[in-house]
C-alpha cells in the first residue's frame, strides 16, 4: 500500500488558465479555469476565483448567526425553567404602567434607565418599595422582559417561591438539583427576586436566602418588597441587609392607590 506521501508525490498539480479579472463585494478577483484532479470529476474543468472572500464572509456571517441563534435559545430556557411569573403579570409592559403619582413616575423612569444601560460590566441593583398593588412586580417583570430583549439572561421569581423550589429539589422526582438551581441563580446576568421580606422567619429560609443574595454580590438583581428599609432590616436581619442594600443598590419608593384592588371593584 502507498503511503499519503507517495500519492501526493505521483498527483499532479492541477492545471490553471487565467480567464479574466473581476470586481466583487470583497474586492478585485482573478477568475481560473482548474482541473479536478482527483475524485469522480478527475480531469473536468471548473471555474475558481482566486481573491475572493465572500464565502468565507457568507459562512463566517452564518456561524456568528448561528452562535446568536443558540444563545438565544439558552437565554430562553433559563428564563423558562426557573422563573415563575405570576399570570396578572403576563403581556404587561411599560406601556401599561401608568403612573398616578410623582414617585410611581420616578419609579417608571428608573426601569427605563435601567434597562437602556444595563451590563454586566457595570452591575446595578434597584430596591422597589412599597405597598401592594402600587405596580412595583409590573416594573420589575418589565425590566426582566427588556433585559432579555437586549440579548442577557434573566431570571425572574419571588421569594416564597423560590423557597419552595429549592424545597423541591429535594425530592427525587425534581427537574433539577439544588446544586443545579443554585447556579442558574448565580450565574444569570439579572435576578429579579419579587416580594422579598415574605418568606418564613425559619433559620432555614434565612440561610438559604442568604446563600442567593450573596451569590449575587458584584451582578445586578432587582428586588421588590412591601415593607419599609427599617422594617426590612428587623424581618431579614443584618446580614441580608447589608448584601441587599450595597453601594451599588438604588432605593425606589413606589406610592399610590391599589390598583389591583381598584380594577376588582370597578
Amino acid at each position: 500500500m502507498k503511503s499519503v506521501r507517495q500519492v501526493m508525490g505521483e498527483t499532479k498539480l492541477p492545471h490553471l488558465i487565467f480567464l479574466r479579472e473581476e470586481t466583487c463585494e470583497c474586492g478585485p478577483v482573478k477568475v481560473y479555469r482548474m482541473e479536478h484532479i482527483i475524485g469522480p470529476y478527475k480531469g473536468q474543468m471548473f471555474e475558481t476565483k482566486i481573491g475572493c472572500r465572500c464565502e468565507e464572509k457568507r459562512m463566517a456571517e452564518q456561524a456568528l448567526k448561528a452562535r446568536e441563534e443558540a444563545k438565544k435559545r439558552k437565554i430562553q430556557q433559563i428564563f423558562d425553567r426557573y422563573s415563575l411569573i405570576p399570570d396578572e403579570l403576563l403581556g404587561r409592559t411599560l406601556d401599561d404602567y401608568l403612573p398616578q403619582t410623582k414617585k410611581q413616575a420616578v419609579a417608571k423612569k428608573t426601569a427605563e434607565r435601567y434597562i437602556d444601560i444595563f451590563s454586566v460590566e457595570n452591575p446595578r441593583n434597584i430596591v422597589f418599595s412599597g405597598t401592594f398593588g402600587v405596580g412595583k412586580s409590573h416594573l420589575a417583570k418589565c425590566i426582566t422582559d427588556g433585559v432579555i430583549e437586549k440579548g442577557f439572561s434573566a431570571i425572574y421569581i419571588s421569594v416564597p417561591k423560590l423557597l419552595r423550589k429549592f424545597r423541591g429539589t429535594y425530592h427525587k422526582e425534581s427537574d433539577y438539583s439544588e446544586d443545579e438551581l443554585t447556579q442558574a441563580l448565580e450565574e444569570t446576568d439579572l435576578l429579579v427576586l419579587d416580594d422579598i421580606g415574605a418568606e418564613s422567619d425559619s433559620k432555614w429560609a434565612k440561610e438559604k436566602l442568604f446563600d442567593v443574595i450573596d451569590s449575587r454580590q458584584g451582578k445586578s438583581t432587582i428586588y421588590t418588597t412591601n415593607y419599609s428599609p427599617e422594617d426590612l432590616l428587623n424581618i431579614m436581619g443584618e446580614r441580608n441587609f447589608s448584601r441587599v442594600f450595597n453601594r451599588n443598590t438604588t432605593y425606589v419608593e413606589v406610592d399610590g392607590e391599589n390598583y389591583r384592588l381598584a380594577d376588582i371593584l370597578k
